[in-house]
């Protein structure tokens, strides 16, 4: 019995270390503009600069602009911000065959008549965009002006 209560209390003071886990999320905030123009509509993606990204071991996140090109990122489990580190920054603004931007939910694949992204296509893969982003401790605000080319 005396060794279940020692393996508790070492386990309970592990347990209990500063430092051990994840870090809290932070906010990250901004605007998207696209040759000086808000973008409206816009998924930002924000996935870990690291070789091998794999969802189920590294954090990441998106937020989707408004009208004005403000956005704010979120988890996918739908907490708002993000660990800090550095990531590479992904941006799409899919609209429908008549101009109309789709909902955040809906899949390209799924739009009748098929889409199109009205910022260049470097901005969409992580493989290929050029923009990055250091979170901090504190935060992010994020303000990016996207070539049109």
């Amino acid at each position: 019995m005396r060794w279940a209560v020692s393996l508790f209390l070492v386990a309970a003071a592990v347990v209990a270390v500063p430092g051990c886990g994840k870090p809290p999320m932070v906010t990250v905030k901004g605007v998207v503009k696209a040759g000086g123009k808000p973008v409206p509509h816009c998924k930002v993606g924000l996935f870990p600069d690291v070789e091998g990204f794999d969802p189920s071991k590294h954090g990441y996140g998106f937020g989707m602009t408004n009208d004005k090109g403000e956005f704010e990122i979120q988890h996918p489990n739908g907490t708002k911000g993000i660990f800090p580190g550095t990531y590479k920054v992904t941006f799409v603004a899919w609209v429908d065959s008549k101009g109309k931007a789709i909902p955040p939910e809906t899949k390209p694949s799924e739009v009748p008549g098929g889409v199109k992204n009205l910022l260049p296509s470097k901005y969409e893969a992580l493989s290929d965009t050029p923009e990055r982003l250091t979170v901090s401790k504190e935060g992010a605000e994020a303000n990016f002006d996207l070539s049109t080319q």
